[in-house]
């Protein structure tokens, strides 16, 4: 070992055991005239002895989790004897430093009783191994709920809309609600854009790809009543609808294909599946609060482990539950698999659900209460405790497969699959089961003489054991049905335990009673049923958040601002809204319509305000700078998965094929990541490989965020890289390149008809007169600086393919 390396362990050891020798002294004082209980003695119990008696591993028959466990006992008979501690064999084997063995100490977190805690364990049993109130010493409902909530923790009402002079704008009620504040400042829309203005943006809008000239062709041509609105619905019929929109969901879980937080950043490898789960999910247009329930509890809707068959419907719920799994987790392997990594991890995706969903910052609460909003630490600890029956930092469950073989964790995987998966399962073990018979009758029949031969063949079979078909499985959390405890962790640590709390949700979240029943029983007989409590919960139609937060992120994805500024903070510090009684109707409206979020995008898209032009009068800039009245429409620029994937399909070399493993990404020594082509063609950025450290180097120079934990809310930015990389890119130029090919096959010889085809395809327009003739001067003049090449004509339209990639014109959506 480095001396360095082992300097810095001793100083790592020594600085652990300082801020635990901190940490007890502070709970000592704390605790000094306060009866020891068994709400002080079961959290020392699971840091130092759950994990061979707890959940998983119940050596020598002993739970140790519970004070009905600590009572029974175990194989050997009693454990504890109240009164007597020296006779007690819980004391006798830590004081004989038997317990926990040394062997294993250090692993997993595994660690020596401390004086301090022995101390408190003999007092315990002394004093007649005592249980506590049913929630420690104190009432956890510490903080009384403010008879004045924030806005957001009323449920909305549906309010009228109102009526305004320019009624002849108003398509539908968001107009109604958005003129109002208009008028208010002598302002009304800007123009509607032109026809094609119009049909790039709903395109971009609903499948994040440009127009294609065939459809271009058809809209133009529709001059009747009503083609517009027909034009929403063939785009929201698409299946690049739910690719686009899947990415915009994925964000919001922390959707990648890589762990995360460690250096080996280990690849997820059925994390796909929730990918494809979600992209299915808005093409159908599966409800929203059955999309939310199936992917908070979707392992609590069936009994699957009893079920005759695994029907896609069970499938999908099963896998919807990698929602869950999604946050950055190292806990593979020690060392970073030790209590407060875990909570990490919990932390994390507790982050992700209140900030993507409920739109709400609450890790504030995980060390002390929140000093804005009315959410308390013990609303907090009661919120992971919905999530014990599967996240449990006692009872933990590895994200990969390791090679430790004390540990014997269960890893995150169900090895379920529908029945045509396992068919094909079954046939392929078949095989392989066949071929391992003959290499054994081969090794049975070489004569104890043949030893290098005998060597030899021996090698080849556990080589070729090691190696098995994949069986199906699934990336899932579900419920194992013996959560541990749950208690407050003093400023977050878990060496600090506080009152033992419930699960139950933030009682400032419930101002109209919205039943959350822990007791619910769920499809399964081991489940808690409290992760589908709580998924109802939150789907009530009452719920002053979800629907609020959700249609927020939606006109936000179509408007560039939500009506909320701040997507993930509707608390006390949050920005109000700009439009609160839309937002109110929007919420509203969108549950009275079955949650649908077609129909949401639909309602929006129609609007007269979503067909205003963005262009920006001398008006507008005085009475209304930043647009927050909608005014205009906003110009924006491409997300960077439109960057990628637009330039691939006006090249002609986007495969459409949907689904499946990601495709594999292609990394040069100098860190470069671009994707790997098939036959010259490559598939949307949605279904390339996401690894947290090696994202596509186009996507991420175009803003691609790294999922630490999520993105709720992306922020673009104009850098110099951006236009370097698009002028300076090899694979740009190749693509450019294509572009140019497909002008000659479609166009012919014609400069100007090239011209023209150029325009349509990148920009989904004709040109102006100017811009064909700058065009045609460009094109004429590179072509003669190439005469003496075999095709200076190729290289005159690669030219001037890669400058319209380069324009603003293709990078922005007007």
């Amino acid at each position: 070992m480095n001396p360095l390396d082992s300097n810095s362990a001793r100083f790592s050891k020594f600085t652990r055991n300082l801020a635990l020798g901190a940490a007890l002294a502070m709970t000592s004082l704390a605790d000094a005239n306060s009866p020891v209980t068994d709400a002080d003695i079961i959290p020392i119990l699971l840091r130092r002895c759950a994990n061979c008696h707890g959940g998983e591993y119940k050596e020598a028959d002993l739970d140790l989790r519970t004070l009905e466990g600590i009572r029974a006992g175990g194989k050997s008979g009693a454990v504890i004897n109240p009164g007597k501690p020296d006779k007690s064999p819980l004391i006798q084997k830590i004081e004989a430093d038997e317990m926990p063995p040394k062997k294993i100490r250090g692993r997993a977190g595994i660690e020596q009783v401390t004086e301090g805690e022995l101390a408190k364990l003999r007092q315990w049993i002394t004093d007649g191994a005592v249980a506590a109130n049913p929630f420690g010493r104190d009432d956890p409902g510490k903080k009384a709920t403010p008879q004045e909530l924030p806005w957001s923790f009323k449920s909305p009402t549906k309010p009228t809309p109102p009526d305004v002079r320019a009624a002849n704008l108003v398509r539908n009620p968001i107009d109604a609600f958005l003129l109002r504040k208009l008028e208010a400042k002598n302002l009304t829309f800007s123009p509607e854009a032109n026809r094609l203005t119009l049909l790039r943006r709903a395109t971009f809008a609903l499948t994040g790809l440009p127009p294609t000239p065939e459809q271009i062709d058809a809209f133009v041509d529709d001059d009747t009543p009503g083609a517009y609105e027909r034009l929403i619905d063939r785009l929201l019929d698409s299946p690049r609808y739910g690719e686009s929109w899947g990415r915009f969901w994925l964000d919001l879980a922390g959707y990648a294909d890589s762990e995360g937080k460690r250096s080996a950043d280990m690849i997820r490898p059925y994390a796909w599946k929730y990918r494809d789960y979600v992209i299915r999910a808005f093409n159908d247009d599966k409800p929203f609060d059955q999309f939310l329930v199936e992917q908070l509890a979707g392992d609590e809707l069936f009994d699957y482990a009893n079920a005759k068959e695994i029907t896609p419907t069970i499938h999908d719920a099963l896998v919807a539950t990698g929602f869950l799994r999604m946050a950055p987790d190292g806990t593979t392997a020690n060392p970073v698999n030790r209590v407060e990594d875990r909570l990490e991890v919990i932390s994390d995706e507790v982050d992700i659900l209140a900030r993507g969903v409920m739109g709400l910052t609450m890790n504030c609460a995980r060390c002390h209460d929140h000093k804005y909003d009315p959410i308390t630490q013990a609303d907090y600890y009661s919120l992971t405790a919905v999530f014990k029956g599967a996240y449990d930092e006692y009872d933990w469950m590895t994200p990969q497969k390791f090679n430790n073989q004390w540990e014997k964790m269960k890893q995150r995987h169900l090895a379920i699959a529908l029945p045509e998966e396992k068919h094909e399962w079954d046939a392929k073990m078949t095989v392989f089961n066949t071929e391992l018979e003959k290499l054994n009758a081969q090794l049975a029949a070489l004569d104890k003489s043949k030893s290098s031969e005998i060597k030899s063949l021996k090698k080849k079979i556990n080589a070729f054991k090691a190696k098995p078909p994949t069986q199906p499985q699934i990336r899932a959390l579900w419920d194992r049905g013996r959560p541990s405890e749950s208690y407050v962790y003093k400023r977050g640590d878990h060496l600090l335990t506080g009152d033992r709390v419930d699960p139950g949700v933030p009682v400032a979240f419930n101002p109209t009673k919205i039943p959350f029943d822990s007791k619910l029983k769920p499809a399964g007989a081991i489940k808690t049923g409290r992760r589908l409590a709580f998924a109802k919960w939150l789907t009530d139609k009452r719920h002053p958040l979800t629907a609020r937060v959700f249609v927020n992120r939606v006109w936000q994805r179509h408007f560039g601002e939500g009506i909320v500024r701040s997507p993930d903070n509707f608390g006390a510090i949050g920005s109000p809204p700009s439009h609160p009684e839309l937002l109110d109707w929007l919420a509203v409206e969108f549950v009275e319509q079955g949650w649908s979020i077609k129909t949401l995008h639909r309602l929006i898209m129609t609007s007269r305000a979503c067909r205003q032009s963005s262009r920006v009068a001398e008006e507008h800039t005085r009475l209304d700078p930043e647009n927050t009245l909608l005014s205009r429409m906003p110009l924006r620029r491409m997300s960077a998965e439109e960057v990628h994937d637009s330039i691939l399909q006006i090249a002609g070399a986007l495969n459409v094929a949907q689904f499946g493993q990601p495709d594999p990404v292609t990394i040069r020594n100098d860190g470069y990541v671009t994707a790997k082509t098939v036959d010259g063609v490559t598939r949307r950025s949605v279904y390339l490989r996401h690894r947290r450290k090696e994202m596509p180097t186009i996507l991420e120079t175009f803003d691609l965020p790294q999922m630490n934990p999520n993105c709720s809310e992306r922020t673009p930015s104009t850098i110099v890289t951006q236009p370097l990389h698009l002028l300076n890119d090899k694979t740009v130029h190749n693509l450019a390149g294509l572009f140019a090919d497909r002008i000659q096959r479609e166009a012919g010889d014609d400069v100007n008809e090239q011209i023209d085809s150029a325009f349509r395809i990148a920009l989904g327009r004709e040109p102006s007169a100017g811009e064909a003739q700058r065009s045609s001067d460009f094109i004429m003049g590179v072509e003669s600086e190439w005469k003496e090449s075999a095709d200076p004509r190729a290289k005159a339209l690669a030219d001037f393919c890669h400058t319209l990639i380069n324009s603003a014109a293709f990078l922005y959506i007007d």
